[in-house]
Parts: C-alpha cells; structure tokens; sequence
C-alpha cells in the first residue's frame, strides 16, 4: 500500500513538497512545487507552482508548469502553463493554455 498526502480544501499550504513513491491529492489550495509518482488536483482544489509526477489528474485549476508521463485533465481542470508529457487525455470542457510537448526520451 502506497503512502497518501492529503492537503485538505480548507487549507492553504506553501512550500515544496516530494513523495516518490506515494500520492498527493490536493483539495485546498497549495503554492510551491510538488514532486510525486501520482498526483490528484481536485475539482476543489488551487494549485500554483510546478509538478513533477509520473502520473497527474487534474480535476481542479493549475497555474504552472507539468512535467508527467501521464497527464489527465478532467472536464473540469483548467491549467496555465508549460506541459511536459508522453500521454494526455483531455475530456470535452477542460481548459488548457500554454504550451504541449514531449518528454525527452
């Protein structure tokens, strides 16, 4: 079983955070950097700053860079920024702006 980090919505948090072998679900708001093996931005959740993760839902809005291998952006997320990734998946409705490239490999 995977170790989970759950920052709740009622919480702003700042700062950085690594967990490289767990989870991260972000339901609040959090300002900083996030480095994780799997992501979760809620449909709740305000997340400014920059992600490194293998995978990463985001559900919620996101300003900042991404760095994933696999990216999924729900019909609800909104993100700004610089996307980095080998595999994404949009459904109709989500919002994304900025830039979309590869994963060197």
């Amino acid at each position: 079983m995977s170790d989970v980090t759950y920052i709740n919505k009622d919480l702003l948090m700042e700062g950085s955070l690594e967990s490289k072998d767990g989870q991260v679900v972000i339901a609040g708001h959090y300002k900083g950097n996030i480095i994780a093996r799997s992501v979760i931005i809620e449909q709740s959740a305000l997340f400014n700053g920059n992600i490194n993760a293998e995978h990463l839902k985001v559900e919620g809005k996101v300003d900042g860079d991404i760095t994933a291998d696999l990216l999924e952006v729900s019909n609800s997320g909104v993100i700004d920024g610089k996307l980095k990734t080998n595999s994404l998946s949009v459904d109709t409705g989500a919002q994304i702006s900025g830039n979309v490239g590869r994963i060197s490999t």
